[in-house]
């Protein structure tokens, strides 16, 4: 097994190994002006006043203004596109103190759509189950909630190119009998308890896992219990330990709330594994996922990424533009 040294220089491993990552909480059309009641009267008389046409003439800079938002409005019918959260886990999605939806995941949607004027964004909230049922309606053409591969997603949904280079760690309690700081695989943990909510990947792990080593399993322990409290409940010695996306422990998790935990590396889970984290696209909207991947590339190039990474985890973890297939669309 490979030893780490600290938890502190895990984190700096992760953040060297993802090097490549404002806040709207919904798009719509802009309300027109209205004039009072009491001053329609004066706006027509103003109006009457008013020299015809043609025989004014536009100065020279509004007649290029005006030109040049002709140039950027978009060709043909804007189309709505409805995003969906769980608004958890925090930091990659959540409501801030002045209950506005924020975090990595949902200001990196704003900053490609602002790149996408053919698109009128909209954000929906609702449970975590909810979003797939909605994805598979069409109800909701985009899921956005640090998304992780598996190959039943990808028979139901689309994905976009990575958003996310990710991290699995095992966190656990001071008095599990597991070493500390090194790279521990799933065999390792078998006939400890671990905790996590139904349908998350990381529970999907530790289920897969198990079916193909009944005899030597881990105990599954479903909950639901947010992450905060399954954390401290491992503190507490109620569970031995979960596994989470490393930038959201060290981002968040830890500092916030001065967790004393054990930390490994999970292996096989790793950025140089190809873990990463997408957006969702319900089926039938191609057209839409291709358009997002030249916008999150433009994003990624331009350092918006990174800058958001920075402000939410303290780190990047940005994909290399290797694996990202926006480069040189029309």
């Amino acid at each position: 097994m490979k030893k780490i040294k600290s938890a502190q220089k895990i984190t700096g491993i992760i953040a060297a190994a993802a090097l490549a990552a404002g806040m709207l909480t919904g798009c719509g059309s802009t309300a027109s002006a209205s004039i009072p009641a009491d001053d329609t009267q004066q706006a027509e008389q103003k109006t009457a006043e008013a020299p015809a046409a043609e025989e004014t003439e536009a100065p020279a800079n509004e007649e290029a203004e005006a030109a040049e938002e002709s140039a950027e409005a978009p060709a043909g019918e804007v189309k709505t596109i409805v995003a969906v959260t769980g608004a958890s886990p925090r930091p990659f999605t959540y409501y801030d103190d002045n209950n506005e939806l924020v975090g990595q995941n949902i200001e990196l949607v704003n900053a490609i759509f602002e790149k996408l004027p053919q698109y009128d964004l909209k954000w929906e909230v609702t449970d975590f189950q909810s979003i797939f049922a909605g994805l598979d309606s069409d109800r909701y053409q985009l899921g956005v909630n640090n998304f992780g591969m598996n190959d039943e997603r990808k028979e139901k949904y689309l994905f976009t190119d990575p958003v996310f280079a990710n991290q699995l760690i095992i966190v656990s309690g001071k008095d599990v009998d597991l070493p500390e700081g090194e790279v521990l695989d799933y065999s390792d943990l078998a006939g400890l308890e671990f905790v996590g909510q139904a349908a998350v990947n990381q529970t999907t792990n530790v289920e897969n896992y198990n079916d193909a080593n009944p005899d030597n399993p881990i105990t599954l322990t479903y909950t639901e219990e947010d992450l905060a409290n399954q954390l401290q409940a491992i503190q507490d010695g109620k569970y031995d330990f979960t596994t989470i996306d490393a930038p959201m422990y060290y981002g968040y998790y830890q500092p916030e709330f001065g967790l004393d935990l054990k930390v490994n590396f999970l292996k096989g889970y790793g950025t140089s594994d190809g873990l990463f984290s997408y957006f969702l696209v319900s089926k039938g909207n191609e057209q839409l996922v291709a358009d997002i991947n030249k916008a999150l590339y433009e994003v990624v190039t331009e350092g918006k990424s990174k800058e958001l990474n920075e402000k939410y985890f303290g780190s990047d973890y940005t994909p290399s533009t290797d694996v990202l297939t926006g480069a040189g669309q029309d």
